[in-house]
């Protein structure tokens, strides 16, 4: 098999890690760049010592105010004094010029505190960007090492120190993080233990026909995080894909019309039957765009999303969107599934639609655990009856509108998502009528909004 990206994303992952707060108090000096006009006229004292002012406006060709008001500014922070008519640079602005050279730039160097809170992890001892996500049931979670608790504030200050480089650049991300340069450190006072997520994303290596998380957030800190991602990836590979079943290839030409991924179904290990998949394209009055990976990736959720508005007519009956999730533990195991659903929620509204309901599906074959994992992102959770769906494929539902099915694929010891986007209204109806308890017996409810009751387990 030969493609021109031998790596392809297909999924997102979110690792929880555990993590101990310590709150950093610190100086640091930051350089600046002075003004165009300031700039050449320091570099031009630097290089001649003295100049008169008449010359100088003459050099520049500005008028007698605009001269004087560039002087004023540039005596007024001591970096030039006035000889009678003549000005020459003071002992400040030489210093300027110290650290790059009379044919460098001047530099200010700013003196300025810092206080931040770093979070070091309790695997591989490194500091980790904080997260605005809070820790959740779907997440993988990475157990800590053990006496990794013991982590004393001199270890922190030492890190914090040797490593400040990645603080301003991974942590802090500052927009210039070259100009930033540690001087001092106060202070460091050891804090909370709590939780910090990592994202990851979840690529197909095509070559070795594997499935594997990647770090893209850590760039180029790999190396010195490899402890960490060696225990997420770990935690990866003990995470199950969906059950196989027979049936697949019928119910996915049933809801999609399109039969190009029945050989790969089949025979999964076959790398043309792989290539074949890849370079499905959109067949012209066909109401079905294929698409690649999971469903709540970015690229397959714009597609769900422009479908969805390229439906000019507001429906206030928009009321629901359901999502039915395969088996299997490696479903789902990201903020993405709120995001995305999130994103469809808004897009109904816009169409007038202000209170549509969430609801998750899944085949009885789904684990104990992972059946409520997602009950704090979705308004409902239905069981299926026995046998109703194959438990490898997907559904994303907005009824009437638009659908993502998807078929996971095994891909070595994990799988790949794969189907595409349906418009066409006569399947839209075939599955809403089938993801939908009340013609059928055997659905069993797994929880119900809260504001109408409790919980209500199998």
């Amino acid at each position: 098999m030969t493609l021109e990206t031998p790596q392809v994303e297909i999924d997102a992952v979110d690792f929880q890690i555990s993590c101990r707060r310590f709150t950093v108090r610190a100086t640091i000096t930051r350089d600046r760049q002075l003004p165009v006009v300031d700039e050449f006229v320091l570099r031009l004292l630097a290089i001649l010592d003295r100049m008169p002012t008449t010359r100088m406006r003459a050099w520049f060709g500005f008028s007698q105010k605009e001269m004087e008001t560039v002087l004023l500014d540039i005596s007024r922070r001591n970096f030039v004094e006035f000889d009678g008519d003549d000005v020459l640079l003071t002992a400040a602005g030489h210093d300027l010029f110290k650290s790059s050279g009379m044919d460098g730039n001047p530099q200010i160097v700013e003196v300025a505190p810092l206080v931040g809170d770093v979070w070091f992890d309790l695997i591989s001892r490194n500091m980790v960007p904080p997260s605005r996500f809070k820790p959740t049931n779907f997440l993988v979670k990475l157990a800590e090492l053990p006496a990794s608790r013991e982590m004393p504030e001199a270890f922190a200050r030492t890190a914090f120190e040797e490593n400040f480089r990645d603080y301003v650049t991974l942590i802090r991300r500052l927009p210039d993080p070259d100009s930033v340069n540690l001087y001092s450190i106060s202070g460091v006072e050891g804090s909370n233990y709590g939780h910090q997520v990592l994202k990851a994303g979840i690529v197909l290596d095509v070559d070795q026909m594997i499935v594997r998380p990647t770090f893209p957030m850590l760039g180029d800190q790999g190396l010195a995080y490899q402890r960490l991602t060696s225990a997420a990836n770990d935690a990866w590979q003990l995470i199950s894909p969906p059950d196989k079943a027979a049936s697949t290839n019928v119910e996915l030409e049933r809801m999609t019309g399109d039969s190009r991924l029945a050989s790969l179904v089949d025979s999964p290990s076959d790398t043309d039957e792989w290539a074949s998949a890849f370079g499905r394209a959109e067949v012209l009055g066909s109401h079905f765009k294929p698409t690649l990976g999971a469903s709540y990736l970015k690229r397959n959720l714009d597609q769900l999303l422009k479908a969805l508005h390229d439906e000019d007519d507001d429906d206030p009956n928009l009321d629901r969107v359901i999502w039915l999730r395969p088996s299997g533990s490696s479903w789902g195991r990201t903020t993405k599934v709120a995001e995305a659903l999130t994103q469809i929620r808004q897009a109904i509204r816009n169409k007038g639609s202000l209170d549509a309901k969430s609801f998750l599906i899944m085949p009885r074959s789904t684990g104990n655990v992972d059946r409520t994992s997602h009950k704090e992102v979705f308004d409902n959770g239905l069981l299926l009856p026995q046998g109703h769906f194959p438990a490898n494929l997907e559904v994303l539902l907005v009824p009437g509108k638009v659908a993502l099915v998807n078929t996971h694929i095994p891909a070595g010891q994990h799988s790949v998502a794969m189907g595409g986007i349906v418009t066409d209204t006569i399947r839209l109806s075939r599955m809403l009528g089938r993801l939908q308890p009340g013609k059928t017996d055997g659905w069993s409810e797994l929880w119900v909004p809260r504001k109408s009751g409790v919980v209500v387990s199998e």
